[in-house]
C-alpha cells in the first residue's frame, strides 16, 4: 500500500498547487450555493402560501436536503467531475511520465487505485465545506438529520462512481481536453440513460434499480439503504478494474 499512498499524495499535491482543486471547490459551491438559494425561496413561497390556505401542505426542511443531495448534486458534478479527472492519466501520457509510473514495481491496480483516491480527497473537501447548508438546515429549519446524514453518504458514493468514470476516460486519451470530453460524455449519457430506464417496457422498473440516480435517490430519503450502498461500491470497483485493465494494455504497447 506504500505506492498507492505515495500516489494519493502526489496526486493531492498536484490538485492543490495548481488552480484546478480551487477552481472546481468554487464552482461547486457556487453552484451548490445558487441552488440553494432558489429552494429557500421556493419554500419560503410555499409557506406564505400556506399561511393563507390551511389545505395547502407545505414539506419539512428536509425536502431541500433530499434536493440538495439529489439533483442538485447531479448538476454541480457534471461539470465538476470531469475538471478533476482529466489530467489524472492523460497528462502523465501526454508528457511522457506514464512511462516511468508503468514500469515502476508495483501493480497497475495500485497505480488506478492512487489516483482514484486523490481525485477523491478533493471531492470529500469540496463535500465538507458544502456543509453549512444542511447544517444551517438543521439549526434553523429543524431538518431532520437523519437525510443530511444518509444524503452526505450518497454524495460521496455517488461522487466516487463518477470520479472513476472520469479516470477511465482519462485513460483513453492523451489529450486533457478530450478527456474532460469524453468524462463529460460518459456522466450525461449515464444520467440520461437512468433517467429513461423506468420507461423501457415490462423491466422498466426493475432496470430503474440498477441506475445511479435511483440508488442515490434511496439514499437522499433518510436511510441506509444497504442494496445502493453495494451498488456504488461494486459499480466504481468495476470501472476502476476495468481502467487497470486499459492501462495494462497501453504497458504492452
Amino acid at each position: 500500500m506504500r505506492f498507492v499512498w505515495a500516489l494519493f499524495k502526489r496526486e493531492v499535491k498536484s490538485y492543490f498547487v495548481s488552480p484546478v482543486a480551487y477552481t472546481a471547490i468554487a464552482v461547486f459551491l457556487a453552484i451548490q450555493g445558487v441552488l440553494f438559494m432558489a429552494a429557500l425561496s421556493q419554500y419560503q413561497r410555499l409557506v406564505i402560501k400556506a399561511a393563507t390556505n390551511p389545505l395547502l401542505q407545505v414539506p419539512g426542511a428536509e425536502a431541500i436536503v433530499r434536493s440538495m443531495f439529489g439533483s442538485d448534486l447531479i448538476w454541480a458534478l457534471l461539470l465538476i467531475v470531469p475538471l478533476l479527472t482529466m489530467r489524472l492519466l492523460a497528462e502523465e501520457r501526454k508528457q511522457h511520465t506514464a512511462e516511468l509510473l508503468l514500469t515502476a514495481p508495483m501493480t497497475t491496480r495500485q497505480l488506478v487505485l492512487g489516483k482514484f483516491l486523490g481525485s477523491t480527497f478533493v471531492l470529500v473537501v469540496m463535500l465538507l465545506l458544502a456543509g453549512w447548508m444542511p447544517l444551517l438546515l438543521r439549526a434553523w429549519g429543524d431538518a431532520d438529520p437523519a437525510p443530511i446524514v444518509t444524503g452526505y453518504l450518497g454524495a460521496l458514493l455517488y461522487g466516487m462512481l463518477l470520479l472513476a468514470i472520469g479516470l477511465l476516460a482519462s485513460s483513453l486519451t492523451d489529450s486533457t481536453f478530450l478527456a474532460a470530453f469524453l468524462a463529460l460524455v460518459f456522466v450525461v449519457v449515464l444520467n440520461v440513460a437512468g433517467n429513461m430506464a423506468s420507461q423501457v417496457p415490462v423491466i422498466g422498473q426493475n432496470l430503474q434499480q440498477l441506475t445511479p440516480t435511483a440508488n442515490l435517490g434511496r439514499l437522499a430519503q433518510g436511510v441506509i439503504d444497504s442494496q445502493a450502498v453495494i451498488y456504488f461500491l461494486s459499480t466504481t470497483a468495476f470501472v476502476l478494474d476495468l481502467t487497470a485493465r486499459v492501462v495494462d494494455s497501453q504497458r504492452w504497447r
